[in-house]
């Protein structure tokens, strides 16, 4: 095949592995390179791999000026071998994706999974508390994320990401409003309002809304998170690495490293250029967290406050009524950084109510927007240089030798692997899965519930 002539097989990738990870340890020294031997072939003097991890350098350091919160996902390699591949990545205080750390393994199990959480509570993770981390409900994962003491109370939390409370949510009930409906309780910040949407999906579907309370709302919902989330509802940051690589997913396991390798290499480069452009136009922020502070700034401008407790500096403040919307009390403290609305905890940026409380208590409320949203903490996520590799001539000995597992299943199928992956109804354009549903529910008018999967919308979407 053309692919075996430029990249070499599995095979011989996998021999070659051990001196990539060298080169790549060599010229960025602090990058980590974890391996999982499945035992010692004496005929060839060689280990079998089963597990490697690795993480660079620059992305372990960056990663302490970020949000404490970590999506992992899991993929298929499309190889004639069934290997997966494991990807962890945090976001950056401009809503850029900070891929974290690689791995690839067998298969997703308990096992694999724990080992993979176990090396990023290791390296990336480090000892610091308060994490919070984010995933779907893949059976090995949720059980590994409980031997993990950084992602359990009291260290840190697990969340699940709600993308896929939706997506399962929808399999099971087929119905397009149901799954808005899901959708919106995940997303809505505020107690009350979750709690009528709740009580509007029991009216629909009472078996629907039993089966959403059979999931823990800490783990599901905004409004129950208490702030662990810092506004991030889904693990789309660690699927959009897992689609850039896409086309990597089928070569051999040194061009998947190189990759990810030179994928971060162009990010780094690329967002240190746009933070320039910020210290240039004198920004106190990232251009996320300037434009989300400054819509909130327009909002406060109509509201009304009611000071109460100059001590703990507490107000009442009441949203201008228009066109029947709006005359909603919301209680604000700014002693304890808190909204009744909710997205100041979430956010870590005062909401239109705090700045309007703020104003009214003359006091800074840019001064309270979360350190990760600063300029210089963006910057200093990106400041660590990759270096470039030298060519493999220069590429030492490895201290190892490495062979493929040969027990792994191949591929059932011969020739070139198509993608196995099922595409659901979260890949359907959003217009044509209603117009799929308004047809069928004109011709049906009886059958409510029977209709076809709704698409995906591009929500709490990420720039990679």
């Amino acid at each position: 095949m053309a692919r075996e002539k430029v990249y070499g097989t599995w095979e011989s990738s996998v021999t070659k592995l051990p001196r990539l990870m060298g080169a790549i340890q060599k010229w960025n020294p602090g990058t980590v390179v974890e391996w999982e031997h499945k035992g010692f072939q004496r005929s060839s003097g060689a280990y079998v791999i089963k597990y490697v991890f690795w993480a660079f350098k620059p992305c372990i350091e960056g990663f302490q000026f970020c949000r404490k919160v970590i999506s992992v996902v899991g993929t298929h390699l499309y190889t004639k071998y069934k290997h997966k591949m494991l990807i962890a990545a945090a976001m950056d205080g401009n809503q850029q994706v900070l891929p974290l750390a690689f791995a690839i393994v067998d298969e997703e199990t308990h096992l694999s999974w724990k080992w993979f959480l176990q090396m990023v509570s290791k390296h990336i993770v480090r000892g610091m508390s308060g994490m919070c981390l984010i995933s779907d409900r893949n059976p090995g994962l949720m059980g590994a994320i409980e031997d993990i003491p950084d992602f359990v109370p009291p260290r840190g939390v697990h969340r699940l990401c709600l993308r896929h409370v939706c997506s399962n949510f929808n399999n099971r009930f087929k119905n397009v409003q149901l799954k808005d409906l899901c959708w919106k309780v995940g997303s809505e910040y505020q107690i009350r309002k979750s709690d009528r949407i709740m009580d509007e999906i029991r009216g629909l579907k009472p078996e629907a809304r039993y089966y959403l309370d059979q999931i823990d709302k800490e783990k599901w919902t905004a409004s129950h998170d208490g702030g662990w989330l810092c506004g991030i509802l889904t693990t789309n940051m660690s699927e959009c690495i897992n689609r850039v690589l896409k086309g990597a997913r089928r070569l051999p396991v040194t061009a998947i490293v190189d990759m990810t390798f030179h994928h971060s290499v162009f990010h780094f480069d690329q967002r240190m250029a746009t933070s320039s452009v910020m210290l240039n136009n004198n920004q106190l922020w990232t251009d996320y967290a300037d434009k989300l502070f400054k819509r909130w700034f327009e909002h406060s401008v109509d509201h009304t406050v009611t000071r109460f407790n100059q001590f703990e500096q507490t107000a009442s403040v009441v949203t201008r009524r228009y066109h029947g919307q709006g005359g909603i009390t919301q209680v604000v403290n700014i002693a304890t950084r808190e909204c009744s609305c909710g997205k100041w905890s979430q956010f870590g940026i005062p909401c239109s109510h705090a700045q309007k409380v703020c104003a009214a208590y003359k006091l800074n409320a840019a001064s309270m927007v979360k350190q990760y949203y600063n300029l210089m903490p963006y910057r200093m996520t990106y400041s660590m240089p990759f270096i470039p590799l030298k060519d493999e001539e220069y590429w030492d000995v490895p201290k190892f030798q490495l062979v493929h597992d040969k027990t792994i299943r191949k591929s059932t199928r011969p020739g070139r692997q198509e993608s196995t992956r099922i595409p659901n109804e979260m890949d359907w354009p959003q217009a044509r899965a209603r117009q799929q549903i308004q047809s069928q529910q004109s011709q049906a008018p009886s059958n409510q519930n029977n209709m076809p999967r709704q698409g995906r919308r591009r929500r709490n979407s990420v720039n990679t």
